[in-house]
């Protein structure tokens, strides 16, 4: 079933604070992209067209789904954020936001007892559709979304003990298979963690697969081609054989470019974290149960984080504890064809150390050619300090900064890679209006804070110019806020109108 919705019947949310201003230079004061009087959480970062992002959470007293859209230089590109869908919940669980090539954005969701919903939002911020993938008696959670290399959107969520997929048609919403594709086990419970795209219009969908609650909990890897039929073995590949999950945690993983993934997870008894690479045939390339992260076990080592870096090899980051102790640190990991480059003990972003409260939430992105570690550096138990140390390729660290020291608890970190070698960092918590405000950060290759240096003043679509394309965003953004506030105070007037016409560079 779906409703397409057309952009005059957009609904728009007002929020207590829109952004206004660039990508903060100050970690004192980091850019709020959403603060509302009730909890404003979860965070997901996609790619937009012209440099741009998405970024979409949860907000309001009913966890309402929304989604903003900013500028490289960290402006909203619209008036206010997307109201995606009025909620009116009283709890979460996971969801899924992705981008095409065409620069539309796709959200995926719960809506309400026993329904997924997925809904397409394009560049000025239009809902193009809203598709009810599943309603059922029985009870749906953590639905995931991405992007198939033909274009197609895939929708995968928990339906009691098994994951059902969906294909949808970009244009219109439609489905495409006449029922969801269903994996399932006899005899066990395989539950999506994540959906990433492969090769020829296909997905990887990976699952947490566990036969009781309190049983062992493994990965399994599923490849899904664009006609439904699922070419790997009925029960998926084991991305790992050895161990078992925390109870409740569903680790994501990223593509590896070749139609295969790469995975990354933590396993209990004892804590340790652990990386596999699965090709695009369904084969494992790091052994049977993957490469630990580490030879030791002395310390516990959790919440892996990866990104492969523009040497395309892949780097791994964790938060380390001493355990029954106040030691903490952060640490990483080097993979070339699954060797560890950084030693049996790995990097330290952070040495172990008692002089703080604690340290976690580590997350990789990109740095230039090199690879950034944020973190968080807790001084107490209400204040959170995040931090950041770029490492070059041999594991050495070049330079160490503050991304956001601004008051109150920072937690639920997103990244994503920005134009010039940059990237983008998002985050729940802090303190502006309600009990918890989505932030955004921005870090450039040169490894400082704020928007990209360079650029042409004026070009508002970042074709290099300043033409009539320019003065139609404009316009189009005259009497709000906007990248177009150029003679920044808040609102498009005619004192921008001025400054785009005295940089006017083409006919």
């Amino acid at each position: 079933m779906k409703t397409v919705l057309h952009a005059s019947c957009l609904a728009i949310l007002c929020f207590a604070s829109v952004v206004t201003a660039d990508y903060s230079t100050d970690p004192n004061a980091p850019l709020s992209l959403i603060a509302t009087a009730s909890d404003d959480v979860q965070a997901k970062i996609a790619a937009g067209p012209n440099n741009s992002h998405y970024i979409s959470c949860f907000t309001g007293a009913g966890y309402d789904v929304s989604i903003a859209r900013l500028d490289k230089d960290g402006k909203s590109l619209w008036k206010s954020p997307t109201l995606v869908k009025d909620r009116g919940l009283s709890s979460t669980t996971d969801y899924g936001m992705a981008s095409d090539s065409a620069g539309n954005a796709y959200v995926a969701y719960d809506s309400i007892t026993g329904r997924i919903e997925c809904s397409a939002v394009s560049p000025t911020g239009a809902i193009l559709w809203n598709t009810i993938v599943t309603t059922t008696t029985g009870f749906v959670a953590s639905a995931q979304v991405t992007v198939a290399s033909d274009g197609f959107v895939w929708v995968a969520h928990i339906q009691d003990a098994t994951t059902r997929v969906q294909r949808l048609d970009p244009l219109t919403g439609a489905p495409t298979f006449a029922t969801p594709i269903i994996i399932s086990e006899t005899g066990a419970t395989q539950n999506v963690a994540d959906i990433e795209p492969s090769l020829s219009g296909a997905v990887i969908v990976s699952c947490v697969r566990y036969v009781s609650f309190n049983g062992a909990k493994i990965l399994r890897a599923h490849r899904i081609e664009a006609n439904g039929t699922k070419p790997w073995a009925a029960v998926g590949v084991s991305v790992f054989t050895t161990g078992s999950l925390q109870f409740g945690n569903y680790p994501q993983f990223i593509s590896d470019g070749a139609g295969g993934g790469y995975f990354a997870w933590y396993a209990n008894g004892p804590l340790q974290c652990w990386v596999q690479r699965i090709d695009a045939n369904g084969t494992p390339l790091y052994g049977v149960s993957g490469t630990s992260v580490t030879t030791t076990t002395t310390f516990e080592r959790v919440d892996p984080s990866m990104v492969v870096g523009t040497d395309n090899r892949l780097y791994v980051f964790w938060a380390q504890h001493t355990p029954n102790t106040s030691i903490y640190g952060v640490y990483g990991q080097c993979f070339a064809k699954g060797v560890r480059q950084w030693g049996i003990n790995g990097a330290a972003v952070e040495p172990m150390s008692t002089v703080t409260y604690s340290r976690t939430f580590a997350r990789g992105f990109r740095v230039g050619d090199n690879i950034g570690c944020s973190y968080d550096d807790s001084t107490s138990a209400n204040q959170d300090n995040v931090r950041c140390a770029v490492l070059a390729p041999n594991g050495s660290t070049t330079t160490r900064f503050d991304i956001a020291t601004s008051f109150g608890n920072k937690y639920r970190f997103v990244t994503a890679n920005a134009v010039n070698g940059g990237s983008v960092i998002a985050w729940q918590g802090g303190l502006t209006i309600g009990s918890s405000d989505v932030w955004v950060a921005r870090v450039n290759a040169d490894g400082t804070l704020g928007p990209p240096t360079g650029g042409v003043f004026g070009d508002l679509n970042a074709d290099s110019v300043v033409n009539a394309q320019d003065l139609a965003i404009l316009l189009d953004q005259w009497g709000g806020p906007g990248t177009a506030d150029l003679v920044p105070n808040g609102v498009v007037n005619s004192q921008d109108l001025a400054a785009l016409l005295n940089a006017w560079t083409s006919i």
